[in-house]
C-alpha cells in the first residue's frame, strides 16, 4: 500500500522541496489505506539528508497545509509519532469505490497475453547480448582505436 500513498504524493500532493521529501518518506511507511505511519525525527533527518530543522520545519507546513495530520495519542515502538496522510487516503478510497463500483472488464480484452508461436521464450537466466558484439575491449589506451560498427 505504501506504493499507493507514494503515488499520490507523487502526483498529487501540493507540498514542495523539504516537505515533499518528508511526505514521501513518511508515506512509504503507510501500510494499508488509511495512510497512517510512524516515523521520528531523526529518520526522516537521515532518510532525507536533512537537518533537524528542516524536518522540524517541513512536518509543520504539512501539517498546517491539511497534507499531514499528528496523531496524538499514539506512539510507535520506540516513542515515534504517528502521522495521518487523510487527502491521500480519501483519494485511495474513492478509488477503491470506483473500483467496487466498475468491476474489472472481463472477456479477450482482459486475458493475459499468448506467448509467441515462433521460437522459445526467453527467461530470467537468459544472456542479453553486449550492444556491438560481445567483445568489449578491456581498457582503451594510446593508439587503441574501438573496433569499428
Amino acid at each position: 500500500m505504501s506504493h499507493d500513498a507514494r503515488a499520490w504524493v507523487w502526483d498529487h500532493s501540493r507540498s514542495k522541496g523539504t516537505a515533499r521529501m518528508i511526505l514521501v518518506l513518511i508515506a512509504d511507511r503507510c501500510v494499508d489505506g488509511r495512510c497512517i505511519a510512524y516515523a521520528s525525527v531523526s529518520a526522516l533527518m537521515k532518510r532525507a539528508n536533512a537537518s533537524r530543522s528542516a524536518v522540524r520545519d517541513a512536518l509543520d507546513k504539512l501539517i498546517a497545509s491539511g497534507e499531514l495530520a499528528w496523531i496524538e495519542d499514539r506512539k510507535g515502538p520506540r516513542g515515534e509519532r504517528y502521522y495521518h496522510l487523510p487527502d491521500a487516503a480519501r483519494f485511495l478510497a474513492e478509488q477503491a469505490t470506483a473500483r467496487d463500483r466498475d468491476p474489472a472488464p472481463t472477456g479477450p480484452e482482459s486475458s493475459p497475453s499468448k506467448p509467441l508461436a515462433e521460437g522459445p521464450e526467453s527467461g530470467p537466466g537468459d544472456r542479453n547480448p553486449t550492444p556491438g558484439g560481445d567483445r568489449i575491449p578491456a581498457r582503451l589506451g594510446a593508439g587503441i582505436r574501438p573496433p569499428e560498427q
